[in-house]
Formats: structure tokens, C-alpha cells, sequence
């Protein structure tokens, strides 16, 4: 079952909900990115929420933190497959 991850971005910071029950909290996309590539979410399993209080996360920035997740697992299948 893959991981999917609810983000916003509140007080200068992202915020995750995984499915699971964790949160990740990370200043960065990038950071972010990274953190939820190592809770094992794909790309694809990521959505954008804002509310009252919150900052909407740009649309730059939503392609942006997909890509380098689909980045990430792509250098690591690389990895993989020259270690093999």
C-alpha cells in the first residue's frame, strides 16, 4: 500500500499528514521532498491543502516538491542498478 501525504504550508513551514499517522514538518521543499521520499511517498501520492491562517503553496512549488520526489527515486533505482 503506498504512503500518500497531505502538505501545507502554515507559520513558514511545511507540514505533512501521512496516511500512516506521521507528521513531517520541514522549513524547505527540498527538505520536505527528501523527508517524504524516506517516509516512502511516491510523486504522485502528495496533495495540497490550505485553509483559513495558511499560506496557499504555489503551483511552482507543488510541481516543484513532486518532481524532486520522482527525482530522488530515480537516482536511487541508478544506485540500485549500478551496485547490482
Amino acid at each position: 500500500m503506498t504512503t500518500t501525504a497531505k502538505v501545507m504550508f502554515f507559520k513558514n513551514e511545511f507540514i505533512a499528514s501521512l496516511s500512516d499517522g506521521r507528521r513531517i514538518e520541514r522549513r524547505d521543499w527540498r527538505e520536505m521532498a527528501l523527508a517524504l521520499y524516506s517516509a516512502g511517498v511516491e510523486g504522485g501520492a502528495v496533495d495540497f491543502e490550505w485553509g483559513a491562517g495558511q499560506r496557499m503553496i504555489t503551483a511552482g512549488q507543488q510541481v516543484a516538491l513532486r518532481a524532486e520526489i520522482r527525482r530522488l527515486a530515480r537516482t536511487e533505482k541508478v544506485r540500485i542498478v549500478a551496485a547490482a
